[in-house]
């Protein structure tokens, strides 16, 4: 973490809940695995790295915020832009050089951090209001999703040069 500082920023839930980095980061292994297959490269731990980090981050395809704005019942005084609009706060790394670049785990670290922290502001959000019918579903959706998110966590990203 040396080359890293940890930055708090504020976010709203619609910003936190982005796959974007962990599709981008698919991509990019997935090119390197394009780019290894028919050489000899093809038979190196680092091929295998690579393989195994698209196929994890490949669970991203999963995940669908879509199932908790579907599960708000219409008539629970709730709307989904007011979950949407909900802030929070979390820490990220940022490199402590701007011409440094912010690692592949890092990214998938601020990624998940963004994610988990939208899901649990709308957990807080709704904690105080489990009684009205229908919330608990909406619940249940969140704790699916931040479970799926979580198995991201794992992702080893194969080195450049080793």
């Amino acid at each position: 973490m040396g080359k890293y500082k940890r930055v708090r920023e504020k976010f709203t839930v619609d910003e936190g809940l982005d796959t974007t980095e962990i599709e981008s980061l698919r991509d990019e292994m997935q090119g390197w695995v394009d780019n290894m297959s028919g050489t000899a490269l093809e038979n190196t731990s680092r091929y295998q790295m690579a393989e195994e980090a698209v196929s994890q981050l490949d669970q991203v395809d999963g995940v669908d915020f879509d199932e908790i704005w579907g599960a708000v019942p219409e008539d629970c005084g709730i709307t989904v832009d007011e979950l949407k609009a909900i802030e929070f706060t979390c820490t990220i790394f940022t490199p402590k050089s701007r011409r440094q670049s912010t690692s592949r785990a890092y990214r998938l670290s601020n990624t998940i951090t963004h994610i988990t922290g939208a899901l649990d502001a709308i957990r807080n959000y709704l904690e105080d209001k489990k009684d009205i019918e229908g919330i608990s579903s909406v619940l249940d959706a969140v704790d699916g999703i931040e479970s799926q998110v979580q198995d991201l966590d794992g992702v080893e990203f194969p080195g450049m040069y080793g």
